[in-house]
């Protein structure tokens, strides 16, 4: 068969003058990939209908469909289409692979955990099993450390320029106590990837294993070679000096979430995020109709997981975040009619009445005092809305906030109740919930809603 592409300055290709240009079915797999590579998305998606409107059951269509909707945050979307896809062909490792992914990230781990073992039976002891033992690896760290090594350091085996499957085997080995082989193990992933920030995941390995003094004098000599890294800064203040900051840097911000976009989603489903879950819960109690009226700010919006939970009820549904590469993979959900690249409480005052509802999941921990945030929701607010947000929870109420190791901040339930009276809210709900797991274990926090009288 042939699929006939768009004209080049058509929306996906570029002119309008042109004549279709026709390519056979290979060729247009081919091209698809090579969209999705480049991260044009609305011609791959417009390929790839078209494809299947042809040839409904053509496998590497809807396997490639399936990871669009998936990267698109459309998980549920997702499944069904590579479920579809191993059904017509069974024996490919990489859509078992592709397809325990989105299991994990709809938090179907056991499910999960099947199709990973599936993906590298089929491929054997080959390079191709790699990705699933590292995969595999992701979905065993809250279950056995002990097995979690063995499907990092097999991927390393198979794959030895595997950068992540080193990284991954470096924060094993660090939680297991075997330090040094675990700084071994970071230092291979840096040499082969020199942009991934493990050696700053490495000290922060450290102070969970109590050993800060040794997390301490990693940060000062690597300040040594890269004196201006607000990072490092910020880090190294956090178990030096946890008292003086009142919040994280623009600079800092930018910089991590900068350099996380691209495996943020993928790090949060194997942590068992739930703050977008838990917000939109919280959400659909104060507003059961989703009727697609409500103007809505999804503050610090990241990679977007809040939006496509919430959209059934925007009119409007604007992010915000300082991350330019978090906002590009938010644009990529297609959900937001429109994303800007600011600072949270620079915006909020900016946007004077603007929204019925604003969210906040897990950003509000990069602030000391809430107060300055709390006051310029309630000036963003419309008189009736509502503000919902997720915080990590300190229980030590003689001080309002602590700066943890980890860069974030927990606040005590006393500070998060009177930052939002001293501003003119009023405490709705208030209630402790298990935001993620962190190295194996349960990271607590508070789950909030606000109303603007």
């Amino acid at each position: 068969m042939t699929v006939n592409e768009a004209p080049r300055g058509s929306p996906t290709g570029g002119g309008n003058t042109e004549e279709p240009v026709s390519l056979t079915l290979a060729e247009s797999i081919e091209l698809v990939r090579g969209l999705l590579a480049n991260g044009k998305a609305a011609a791959a998606e417009n390929l790839l209908n078209a494809i299947l409107e042809q040839l409904p059951d053509e496998p590497d269509a809807l396997h490639l469909l399936g990871a669009l909707r998936d990267m698109q945050g459309r998980s549920l979307e997702a499944l069904p289409l590579i479920e579809r896809s191993i059904a017509l062909m069974p024996e490919e490792p990489g859509r078992w692979n592709d397809v325990g992914n989105v299991l994990a990230k709809i938090n179907r781990k056991p499910d999960a955990v099947k199709a990973y073992r599936r993906s590298i039976e089929l491929a054997g002891e080959t390079i191709g099993a790699a990705s699933g033992y590292n995969n595999l690896g992701r979905m065993l760290l809250t279950d056995s450390l002990i097995d979690a090594e063995a499907a990092f350091r097999r991927a390393t085996e198979l794959s030895p320029g595997f950068a992540y499957a080193w990284y991954n085997l470096s924060q094993t080995l660090i939680e297991l106590g075997r330090t040094a082989e675990g700084v071994d193990a970071c230092g291979q992933a840096i040499i082969l990837a020199p942009h991934m920030a493990s050696r700053e995941h490495v000290a922060r390995a450290l102070v969970h294993l109590g050993h800060t003094e040794e997390a301490i004098e990693h940060y000062r000599r690597w300040l040594q070679e890269d004196p201006d890294n607000p990072v490092l800064q910020h880090h190294l203040a956090a178990l030096t000096t946890p008292d003086t900051a009142d919040r994280a840097s623009d600079a800092y911000v930018e910089k991590v979430f900068d350099g996380f976009a691209a495996s943020f989603d993928d790090k949060l489903a194997s942590l068992e995020y739930r703050a977008p879950e838990l917000i939109r819960d919280a959400f659909a109690s104060v507003y059961p109709s989703a009727a697609a009226s409500l103007d809505i700010a999804d503050a610090g919006c990241g990679t977007g997981l809040c939006g496509p939970l919430l959209a059934p009820w925007a009119r409007r549904l604007c992010g915000f975040d300082l991350s330019g590469g978090m906002l590009a993979k938010a644009q990529s959900r297609s959900v937001y009619t429109d994303l800007h690249k600011a600072e949270l409480v620079a915006f909020l005052r900016d946007s004077v009445a603007a929204f019925d509802v604003i969210v906040s999941a897990d950003t509000l921990c990069y602030f000391a005092a809430l107060g300055d945030a709390m006051r310029a929701s309630r000036d963003a607010l419309r008189p009736g809305g509502h503000v919902f947000y997720t915080v990590e929870a300190s229980d030590d109420d003689t001080q309002p906030h602590r700066l943890l190791p980890s860069g974030r901040y927990a606040h005590s339930l006393v500070h998060v109740a009177s930052s939002a009276s001293a501003a003119g809210l009023r405490v709705v709900a208030i209630g402790r919930v298990k935001l993620r797991e962190e190295a194996g274990r349960p990271v607590t926090g508070w789950l909030v809603t606000l109303y603007r009288p």
